[in-house]
């Protein structure tokens, strides 16, 4: 899965402020603006759209996206006026866009709000980016950053209003309402995509507020729903890379983002699942998560198991020494940890480690399987190429 980059709160929130989408936005004193004049700053009415991007210069996605938003703001000056919001003080982005050479090289001259504590008021997050769409002194839409895009802003600035599935950092205490809870002995629900909820995976707990044990996972993929909830089974040993995956059913891309175009948080409110499980007793962590894995299976029409497959892989083999001669490079704590580091890289096939060494070695860097067998033949170790048998994740519809 995936997710937008996130940055930490640095002030109390307080939600009693937070606007929310069609609420008015309130008349400000924009003094703390660089790079444009603050009377140039309307939020409280503009015939432009106005998005606040939140962002800090610690937030490696918020940089990364300067870029694109300059073009829009260029292409799209007569019907769009983008402002950055950060909590950072002027002398650390006046540092910052001095001292960065993406920032000068791009030629980033976004006006930004400085040191702001009210802002983050009217539209509360913990992770940034975080963008809040206003047009004509009206709150249009808060959302993650790959929502904006040319087509979202000229529907805005063309029609007046805009759908968007809404950013929502909190976890809201989701109460049992429209029901009599001393009649209810439990519920299942399986819904798509929960607008203005954050994504969670497999939580299972008393909700001490109805005295029901809960069980959720919201806003995941059809995927990461099935192996956070395995995972409460048995925990997994290996990175379930897409060698992993068998999806034997008839539109794979409902399944998860798999080499798609979509960005993440677009294709998951398209496509996302939540499961929200309701009992009266509780169970034991690994009934209550097959339990929940035969709900997915009846709800979805799916049979998903574990099963052997052939797949290409590289198998770590030999009998481990001690280097016979000093050896520079990076220290490898086992076996295993060189293992899940270069399925980490998602370049090389997936490696199977037959030698389960615990012993540290220091390998050079590889930018090759010759050139890392030829660091591993230090140790008596080798990679070989070859088609085995491993663990594979089937996802089959019932017909």
């Amino acid at each position: 899965m995936a997710l937008s980059a996130h940055a930490q709160t640095k002030h109390e929130i307080k939600f009693s402020q937070r606007l929310h989408v069609g609420d008015k936005v309130p008349q400000l004193n924009n003094s703390k603006v660089l790079f444009k004049s603050a009377k140039d700053i309307q939020l409280h009415s503009n015939d432009k759209v106005v998005l606040l991007d939140f962002f800090d210069t610690f937030c490696t996605a918020c940089i990364a996206s300067l870029p694109k938003l300059q073009k829009l703001q260029d292409e799209l000056k007569e019907n769009l006026q983008i402002v950055m919001v950060t909590w950072q003080d002027k002398a650390t982005i006046e540092k910052f866009w001095r001292s960065n050479a993406f920032i000068r090289e791009n030629k980033i001259q976004l006006p930004v709000i400085y040191g702001d504590t009210l802002l983050r008021q009217f539209f509360p997050h913990t992770g940034v980016p975080h963008v809040a769409w206003l047009f004509r002194g009206l709150v249009q839409a808060v959302t993650f950053s790959e929502f904006i895009n040319r087509d979202n802003i000229l529907k805005l600035s063309n029609e007046g209003s805009i759908a968007l599935p809404s950013k929502w950092d909190f976890n809201d205490a989701i109460l049992i309402k429209n029901m009599d809870a001393k009649n209810l002995l439990g519920e299942v629900k399986l819904t798509g995509y929960q607008d203005g909820r954050p994504t969670q995976s497999y939580t299972y707990s008393l909700d001490i507020t109805s005295g029901f044990y809960k069980t959720t996972i919201i806003n995941q993929s059809i995927i990461a729903a099935y192996t956070t909830t395995y995972s409460e089974i048995s925990k997994p040993k290996f990175i379930l890379r897409p060698e992993r995956i068998e999806l034997l059913v008839a539109d794979s891309s409902k399944f998860d983002n798999f080499n798609s175009f979509v960005t993440p948080q677009v294709w998951l409110s398209q496509n996302g699942i939540s499961y929200e499980r309701l009992d009266k007793h509780p169970r034991s962590a690994i009934e209550q998560a097959r339990l929940v894995l035969d709900d997915l299976d009846r709800f979805l029409n799916l049979k998903v198991y574990w099963a052997k497959k052939m797949r290409k892989v590289w198998s770590l083999k030999g009998t481990f020494h001690k280097a016979d001669k000093m050896v520079t490079g990076n220290k490898i704590s086992s076996s295993d940890f060189l293992a899940f580091g270069i399925d980490m890289q998602n370049k090389y096939p997936i490696v199977i480690d037959l030698v389960n060494v615990k012993e540290s070695f220091v390998l050079p860097k590889y930018k090759n399987l010759q050139e890392l067998n030829r660091g591993l033949s230090n140790y008596g170790l080798q990679i070989v190429e070859e088609q085995r048998e491993i663990d594979v994740l089937v996802f089959e519809e019932v017909k």
